[in-house]
């Protein structure tokens, strides 16, 4: 069984502009010591489903209208907000987006370390604050003790994304989501927080939910991969499969956007057009007004996410043409 099972998730947002489906039929699964990718271009619904997953979603305007999601085989969407906090933040961590503003500015980064482990875990004061500082010590942070009695903005962009991290993982959670864990951040220094959260990984044998919109990162660090736009999951396989035999257009489109050495040209592939309005979207395939393989079918039927080739989801009509013209630099280049 599954440690995660995603099904069916639709989160929807109320507004006056009209139904925003910012995830709409969203299903995916994470196992133990598994790191599952998501990526797509900002708006696609990845953050969306991350913080449904938690119960974050801010009710108004947002509701999860439709889905199950299934933690240890329990469904969390129906359980009571008292059960839920106590999986919030203990059996399922979250490293949030931004982290100069996730954390509270009038707390020193001890004290909110500390919150999250006497929350969830009976110890005494003195016992969550040597755990804060042994945490401070194990996300690499130097001279903990001192830091530990520091605010927010008295450390660099990594220093504070490493006090979320440890804070997302005070509690040794069996699921850990995190949400552009690297933003922002230098290259050198994103390096060492991926390496950290797999080291960290292995260790605690987490299941990690790695939502960027960077396709060398997660090349580096997932096992499987769910390619995201406009609220739909529009391609999920392993990650060897997404980068050597890509079947959705807009993966062959995200794929083409990244420089590569061998190839001599001043341009970089580009995907035409625009993504559509979350509060109209279009009938049919979300993606065919951008899509070079798109027919009269693209525009007037949905097409569903399936299994095209083995564990190889795909939602697109032509997914064996896109086979056959994808330019084959991208393939062998991958």
């Amino acid at each position: 069984m599954a440690l995660l099972e995603v099904k069916n998730l639709r989160t929807y947002f109320f507004t006056d502009d009209g139904v925003a489906k910012s995830v709409d039929d969203v299903s995916y699964t994470v196992n133990r010591k598994e790191t599952l990718g998501v990526v797509g271009e900002s708006g696609c619904g990845k953050s969306v489903t991350a913080l449904s997953i938690m119960r974050l979603i801010p009710m108004p305007p947002g509701r999860i209208v439709g889905g199950e999601i299934l933690f240890d085989g329990v469904d969390l969407l129906k359980l009571p907000e008292d059960d839920m906090r106590a999986i919030r933040g203990n059996k399922i961590g979250m490293i949030f987006q931004e982290p100069m503003t996730s954390l509270n500015p009038v707390f020193t980064v001890g004290n909110q370390i500390e919150e999250s482990i006497l929350l969830h875990q009976k110890v005494s004061k003195e016992e969550a604050k040597n755990r804060a500082i042994e945490m401070l010590r194990k996300v690499g942070i130097p001279a903990p003790e001192q830091r530990y009695k520091e605010y927010p903005h008295q450390l660099s962009g990594g220093m504070r994304q490493r006090v979320m991290i440890a804070i997302a993982l005070s509690c040794n959670p069996s699921v850990l989501i995190a949400d552009e864990p690297t933003t922002a951040l230098d290259v050198t220094v994103q390096a060492q927080i991926l390496e950290l959260i797999n080291e960290l990984q292995q260790t605690l044998g987490m299941g990690v939910i790695l939502i960027t919109h960077d396709l060398g990162v997660i090349a580096e660090t997932a096992d499987r991969v769910a390619v995201m736009y406009a609220s739909h999951i529009v391609e999920y396989s392993a990650v060897n499969e997404i980068y050597f035999n890509p079947l959705h257009p807009y993966t062959v489109g995200l794929l083409g956007s990244i420089p590569k050495l061998h190839i001599e040209s001043d341009r970089l592939m580009t995907i035409e057009g625009t993504v559509p309005v979350p509060t109209a979207y279009p009938v049919g395939c979300n993606f065919a007004s951008r899509c070079p393989y798109a027919t009269p079918t693209c525009l007037a039927e949905e097409p569903a996410l399936k299994e095209v080739e083995t564990g190889h989801f795909v939602a697109c009509h032509h997914w064996d043409e896109v086979k056959v013209r994808r330019p084959e630099h991208l393939v062998e280049a991958n």
